[in-house]
């Protein structure tokens, strides 16, 4: 793609996070112009080498990669690089900015991938007018997992991949609109709620088609409860969603890929890490309805009234350091429920501390072939197909 082109998608892709920004930050100049202003950077990375055991088979860390590993390394599936900067005026204002660059499909390359594509994945205004509560206007992160807000930075997790189980069935991440955090001390536990409202966009890959998934609007409310060791979440996100084929789309007017959908997405989780063990799972549910039954009346897409895709996802692991290894195994299955389709991958990582901010890490992973999260083009015939990575992950 041509810089200029780039930079079009860059700046079409965030449109409304920088008209919503725009607002914050003629609202903080005109408050704080004798406040003390403060800028800092930092950023995170990941570069990782993966592949599989077979070569007729793509493997892939996203729904937005439409080009993944076989049986050659490839350093773009698990590779990303991220810079952030907090533009502080006082008083409680701020704006926050992050970019992200990783292998994704964009609105400019329907049918393949930019191997260090870079976007906006936050842009925000906040204000906390107490230590207790922060109000935010822009992009911001959709919370619909328990990493949701440090996903990207792999640094700060166990293992070099998430378990896809679950975290590949809500392709959605980040959210234009408004959000707020409100966090409630109990005693020794604190709970924080986190309510979001706006809209989001994603570009996916599935079976080898580009589609665009939209949902308009966008309701989550997120609850974290941390005590002790401990860290408790439970979350909702709700939508109207829409999937389109890039390239069809104007030939498939009456199809499913061109129809709102009511799209919910339901999801729990737990961890345990008191510094020598650590235990995480997650549990999720995807339910997405036609808004129109009568739409597909006769039609094979309505299933005798049932949801017209419906998954659950689950996840469960855990480590024991020594001293700085960690070597962890997570197992996850998901299910298609109208289909019955059930899927399930294993995985064993080792991370080793090099040192405050250096991360290096192996994993090897099994997935069933049938996976259409995992895999660019699924194959049940290829029955459990292995894959191998190691990587460094650092912040900065």
């Amino acid at each position: 793609m041509k810089p200029e082109n780039k930079m079009m998608n860059i700046l079409y892709r965030t449109k409304l996070s920088a008209t919503l920004c725009a607002a914050g930050i003629g609202l903080m100049a005109a408050n704080q112009a004798s406040a003390e202003v403060t800028f800092k950077v930092s950023g995170y990375g990941t570069l990782a080498a993966t592949m599989t055991d077979q070569d007729d088979i793509q493997f892939r860390n996203s729904l937005s990669q439409s080009e993944g590993a076989s049986n050659k390394l490839d350093l773009g599936v698990d590779s990303r690089l991220g810079l952030q900067g907090v533009l502080n005026f006082g008083s409680g204002f701020s704006i926050t900015s992050q970019l992200l660059g990783q292998r994704r499909r964009t609105d400019g390359t329907p049918t393949s991938n930019e191997d260090f594509n870079v976007g906006f994945e936050w842009l925000f205004g906040q204000y906390s007018p107490t230590s207790n509560i922060d109000l935010r206007l822009g992009r911001v992160v959709l919370p619909s997992f328990m990493i949701s807000d440090s996903r990207n930075v792999g640094y700060t997790q166990p293992w070099l991949r998430a378990p896809m189980s679950v975290y590949a069935q809500m392709p959605l991440t980040t959210l234009d609109g408004v959000q707020a955090l409100w966090r409630i001390p109990m005693g020794p536990a604190i709970m924080t709620i986190q309510p979001s409202y706006g809209e989001s966009a994603f570009n996916i890959s599935s079976s080898g088609l580009p589609l665009k998934a939209t949902s308009h609007p966008v309701a989550s409310l997120n609850a974290n409860l941390e005590f002790g060791d401990w860290l408790i979440r439970a979350g909702q996100v709700r939508g109207s969603s829409m999937l389109r084929n890039l390239v069809l789309s104007p030939f498939l007017a009456g199809s499913p890929l061109n129809h709102k959908m009511k799209d919910v997405f339901t999801s729990a989780g737990l961890q345990y890490d008191n510094g020598t063990a650590i235990v995480m799972a997650e549990w999720a549910q995807r339910k997405q309805n036609d808004i129109d039954p009568s739409y597909f009346s006769g039609a094979p897409f309505n299933i005798g009234g049932k949801p017209l895709a419906e998954t659950r996802s689950w996840y469960a692991g855990g480590g024991w350091r020594f001293g700085k290894w960690l070597p962890m195994v997570v197992y996850g299955e998901a299910k298609n429920t109208l289909t019955s389709v059930k899927t399930h991958n294993m995985n064993f990582s080792v991370r080793y501390d090099l040192m405050n901010n250096v991360a290096l890490k192996a994993q090897v992973s099994r997935y069933d072939g049938r996976d259409t999260a995992a895999f660019v083009v699924p194959d049940a015939a290829k029955g459990t197909v292995n894959v191998f990575a190691v990587g460094v992950d650092f912040v900065f």
